[in-house]
């Protein structure tokens, strides 16, 4: 989603779609819809005042005139329409949205005129919505985007915009709802002009993300079988998508059709050329399934992928513990402790490897190096929101001198490349905990960390 306004040239049309002397043919329009005739609209005092007052740009003066014009005559499609218009030009586009509505009602073919007074509406909250959320202001943004998605349809931007904001927010109902109502829009198609070949095809290709991203929605407010039937349409295109492929096996499993997940699950896993998404993906979703010794496969694929990934390794490691694989368990304590040097759980992985395998001398010395850690990292997870990744954490006192510095480096790895950052921790108390934050200006999906000046001891 870019962070810059959109600028548009956008006319507001006038023109009345009819009057008293209009022909009662009926009215096509340039995309072959023949309307009912419904009942022409008239001028009238309160219409040609209403007009003249938008054209100055007095919308308050001018919606004044529409509603007396409403009041004396309501069946005047005419007063509905000027109306409509101006309201939008006050940003009150719920109230602009119904009185369009009711003049296309009284005359369908008043679609002609409203269609292009609805785009230009949009433009306006469109943009109003696109320079709040590049000033920070994405409260603004939100209610800009909600308005340019109430008074037009037939354009995407806003829609998609507003439902990932929802969605970053958590605010999944509405997200859906916006989500919904954007691919609806999308089936439709302008009254006023024929779309080109490009545009439909650029509508098919929203059309197919904005699914997409519909069913992971639904999927994660544990609305099923509706994410599986986009899916299935999804997959109907391109069958062979393995990140579709699992997400139809997550809406397969919250339905409790665990046998058709499970083969899909296992024909993912004979597949060489799964992406670190894909394959994280399919080591949760198959650890969730109780079936830790095929999730321990895709995790270490995908340690092989990113060889420097602390949750790779991590995630590797519980799917060992969890199928009681002590050998293979063993074998990856060093590089786990390497990417995560003072992770106490990773440290009790290790050290349980060695204690289940006779090896009571290596166990100990895992358990003296928790004891001897200055602090502990624990609750690590990151998140990635446009170009920025963010590792948050808390860092838990120790062995360190209350007080003390406390130095990691944290190296992040994306398709740019590796980046690192520093960060100075001050000890806590013994037991005690604090959070911390390191981010990174890339797109980041793998982070390993490693103690660059150690804290002095404290006991």
């Amino acid at each position: 989603m870019r962070r810059r306004a959109v600028l548009t040239g956008l006319v507001l049309l006038m023109g009345c779609a009819g009057g008293p002397s209009a022909p009662r043919a009926p009215v096509v329009s340039p995309t072959g819809i023949v309307y009912p005739p419904g009942i022409p609209p008239t001028e009238t005092r309160y219409s040609q005042t209403a007009a003249l007052y938008l054209r100055s740009g007095e919308a308050d003066r001018a919606l004044t005139q529409a509603l007396e014009g409403i009041a004396a005559d309501p069946e005047n499609a005419r007063h509905h329409f000027l109306a409509g218009v101006a309201y939008a030009r006050l940003g009150r586009y719920r109230e602009a949205d119904r009185a369009l509505d009711r003049a296309q009602e009284i005359y369908p073919a008043y679609e002609l005129d409203i269609e292009p007074e609805r785009l230009a509406a949009w433009a306006e909250a469109f943009n109003a919505g696109t320079e709040a959320y590049a000033d920070g202001r994405d409260d603004d943004a939100i209610e800009a985007w909600r308005g340019a998605m109430m008074v037009y349809r037939l354009r995407p931007e806003a829609h998609g915009n507003l439902g990932m904001l929802l969605a970053q927010r958590g605010e999944l109902v509405e997200a859906i709802d916006v989500y919904e109502d954007l691919v609806a829009g999308l089936e439709l198609v302008p009254a006023t002009r024929v779309l080109g070949a490009e545009e439909v095809a650029e509508r098919e290709r929203v059309l197919a993300e904005s699914e997409r991203r519909l069913a992971d929605l639904l999927l994660m407010a544990g609305r099923f079988e509706r994410s599986e039937t986009l899916l299935r349409a999804r997959l109907a295109d391109a069958p062979d998508d393995p990140s579709l492929r699992l997400a139809l096996a997550s809406a397969l499993t919250g339905q409790g059709r665990s046998a058709g997940a499970d083969s899909i699950h296992h024909a993912l896993l004979s597949e060489p050329r799964l992406d670190e998404t894909q394959l994280y993906n399919l080591g949760v979703a198959l650890f969730r399934a109780s079936a830790p010794e095929r999730a321990a496969e895709a995790f270490r694929r995908l340690t092989e992928v990113r060889p420097q990934s602390r949750d790779a390794w991590f995630n590797y490691a519980n799917a060992l513990l969890a199928a009681s694989d002590w050998a293979r368990l063993v074998d990856i304590g060093a590089h786990l402790l390497a990417v995560d040097p003072l992770g106490e759980g990773a440290a009790l992985l290790v050290a349980r490897a060695h204690l289940e395998s006779g090896d009571e001398q290596a166990a100990l010395a895992e358990l003296s190096r928790i004891d001897t850690a200055p602090v502990h990292v624990e609750g690590l997870t990151l998140q990635t929101a446009g170009s920025a990744s963010t590792l948050s954490g808390r860092v838990v006192g120790n062995s360190g001198e209350v007080g003390a510095p406390l130095r990691l480096r944290f190296t992040f790895y994306g398709s740019d490349g590796p980046a690192s950052a520093d960060t100075v921790l001050i000890v806590p108390d013994q037991g005690a905990a604090q959070p911390f934050e390191v981010s990174v200006r890339m797109r980041a999906t793998a982070y390993r960390y490693e103690v660059v000046a150690a804290a002095a001891a404290g006991r």
